[in-house]
């Protein structure tokens, strides 16, 4: 009991009987309690039921401590508002008049006004004003640990007995091994499934026979149990160089909100599937779909290394906080997929299956220099003294009649080279969601359409089993510089073409060119082209470095003039020039190409734009 609260401030306000007689019924009650079961919950409703005692003027609350999340869970209490949110009810560890007992395991006792008490914290809607005075004593293990607590309340105008904190502390000890054995069952039992679900996911990675998506499926599955998460969201690179998107949703809450993060995360899904935006940007949109929705979140990137591979990431719809042991429990879980993935990427790059798609991947990242883009590109098989087209297909699955059933999405790779329909001597590479075709080609940018009545008739046959088909392809290109390029723009035409009505058909950026523009300017942020990561990448170069290359580019852009532009900056054009080739270089864009420079400038404005829009007003 503090300094203070001594018992000649108390006075006696139990009338009917003395406290020893509500003692000896309590004892006689727990013990026919505990002799019957050894469930915690009926055992903290009974302790809150004897200590009452039927009498009017007192409640008794009993509180589980829980481990993992550091909070007090209501379990037991007795006829009052409260009873209501028992099993709902959390309080911190260590704060609040119950909260600071359970972490002092010190009895703690409000003789006056509770709200005057500096340690007291009101809780709404469990009508604490009905109360005038509070105490309350710790359950404690016999090694001292915190097990729970049981406050008392006494209602207005009446106060507590000398002895009756006492009476409350030797029934605390009465239950206290109930308790005990209660959170040993539940650790224990917990500890157990941890255990088996890492050493399973372990195996699955030291096998190196089940695929990495079976095994990130895994992962963020066993994590909603495990971690007791509501949504686990895993962004990865998949070994072939595509990009990933797995999920489990344990939550079977309904509601607007609930209803409408499922079409977002459904959406999300297919544009990564489709390659309209990568697990980086994917990973933002997934933050803003959760951004008042969830209550508790925490990340952790999925990388060996300096080689980043994607990001973990595990969300809470209920006000309950991440431990340091679940967050923890979420890295480990994070560094297996990683080593998933860095095995299996291992294994691929040493196989001659998947060369050309390794080659597309560093390719699309730009960590090629020209002699290995040279070096690379004869290794595959391409012929480096000639013109090449790209074709980038995606298959998805379409509306069905009720009652139709659709066979299984076809290898669009093996019917695009089996059946003939891209010249001989075509190259393909096939990740989960797409097939790329690097076609040699000897026309001119015209000749392409030659290519687009083969491809739509596989665009037919596809729609009449259930399927719609959707191709990009890039203009013709003669240098192995402009590659990059070239695969760029015909993802970029199919990755638009999937967005439309009706997304069956063959396109060139050329084709969808005003949707693009449109897409851009209406700020939609899942479209992640070529210009805008440029942008993007420019950006924060300046932001790391401290340096002005995104102004210079504007400013060029706007005059079309490296003259004019230097007297704009007050530079020497030879740095103007600097800049500009460092701007080049950083989006792999050739910032000084004149038919770049409007949809350079485009995805410049729409950049400006949102940087100026205030916090969250583009979220909707």
């Amino acid at each position: 009991m503090p300094p203070g609260h001594g018992a000649r401030e108390l006075r006696w306000a139990m009338p009917d009987e003395s406290l020893p007689q509500v003692e000896l019924r309590a004892v006689e009650h727990i013990a026919r309690v505990l002799a019957s079961t050894d469930d915690v919950s009926a055992v903290a409703q009974a302790v809150a039921e004897a200590i009452q005692a039927g009498r009017a003027n007192r409640d008794a609350y009993a509180y589980v401590y829980d481990t993992a999340a550091k909070e007090l869970v209501l379990t037991g209490a007795t006829e009052s508002p409260a009873a209501e949110h028992v099993g709902a009810l959390r309080l911190a560890y260590g704060e609040g008049v119950t909260g600071w007992v359970a972490a002092t395991k010190q009895s703690y006792l409000v003789s006056g006004e509770p709200a005057e008490d500096p340690r007291f914290l009101p809780y709404p809607g469990i009508g604490e004003e009905r109360y005038g005075a509070i105490f309350s004593v710790p359950i404690v293990s016999s090694r001292a640990e915190p097990l729970g607590c049981i406050t008392v309340w006494a209602t207005t105008g009446h106060r507590f007995d000398p002895g009756e904190v006492a009476f409350v502390e030797r029934m605390a000890a009465l239950v206290a091994p109930v308790f005990d054995t209660a959170r040993e069952r539940q650790a224990g039992s917990r500890l157990a499934a941890v255990a088996a679900g890492l050493t399973e996911l372990a195996s699955m990675v030291a096998s190196g026979t089940t695929s990495t998506g079976s095994t990130m499926d895994h992962a963020v599955e066993f994590l909603t149990e495990a971690a007791e998460v509501d949504v686990a969201v895993a962004f990865v690179t998949d070994p072939s160089g595509a990009d990933r998107m797995h999920m489990a949703m344990l939550t079977d809450a309904s509601g607007t909100e609930v209803e409408t993060l499922r079409a977002e995360l459904l959406t999300i899904d297919k544009d990564v599937r489709n390659g309209i935006t990568d697990w980086r940007s994917a990973a933002q949109s997934i933050n803003r779909a959760f951004d008042g929705i969830a209550e508790a979140a925490t990340s952790c990137p999925v990388r060996v290394g300096a080689e980043e591979y994607g990001v973990l990431a595990c969300y809470r719809l209920t006000a309950r906080r991440f431990t340091t042991a679940e967050t923890a429990l979420i890295g480990a879980v994070a560094h297996q997929a990683a080593a998933a993935i860095r095995l299996a990427m291992l294994t691929d790059e040493l196989s001659s299956r998947n060369r050309l798609n390794w080659f597309l991947r560093d390719l699309t990242t730009g960590r090629l220099n020209a002699e290995e883009i040279r070096r690379r590109a004869a290794a595959v098989g391409l012929d480096t003294s000639a013109g090449h087209v790209f074709v980038v297909g995606s298959v998805s699955t379409v509306a069905m009649r009720r009652g139709e059933t659709r066979p299984l999405t076809p290898a669009l790779g093996e019917l695009l080279a089996k059946g003939g329909v891209l010249p001989s001597g075509s190259l393909f590479a096939s990740t989960p969601h797409q097939t790329v075709a690097v076609v040699p080609w000897q026309g001119d940018d015209a000749s392409v359409d030659a290519l687009r009545m083969p491809l739509l008739e596989v665009c037919t046959r596809l729609r009449a089993a259930g399927h719609a088909a959707t191709f990009g392809v890039s203009k013709p290109v003669s240098a192995l510089a402009e590659l990059r390029g070239a695969l760029a723009e015909a993802r970029e035409a199919m990755a638009i073409g999937s967005r439309l009505d009706n997304p069956n058909g063959v396109f060139t950026l050329d084709d969808v060119g005003h949707h693009l523009l449109l897409m851009r300017v209406s700020g939609v942020d899942s479209i992640r082209d070529r210009y805008a990561t440029a942008i993007t990448r420019i950006a924060e170069y300046d932001r790391v470095k401290g340096t002005e290359l995104l102004e210079t580019l504007s400013v060029f852009l706007h005059y079309r003039s490296q003259s004019i532009a230097s007297r704009e900056l007050f530079v020497h054009r030879n740095t103007l020039a600097q800049r500009l080739t460092r701007a080049a270089n950083l989006s792999g864009i050739d910032v000084m190409e004149p038919s770049e420079w409007f949809p350079l400038q485009l995805a410049l404005k729409v950049h400006q734009s949102r940087a100026r829009m205030p916090s969250g007003a583009g979220d909707d």
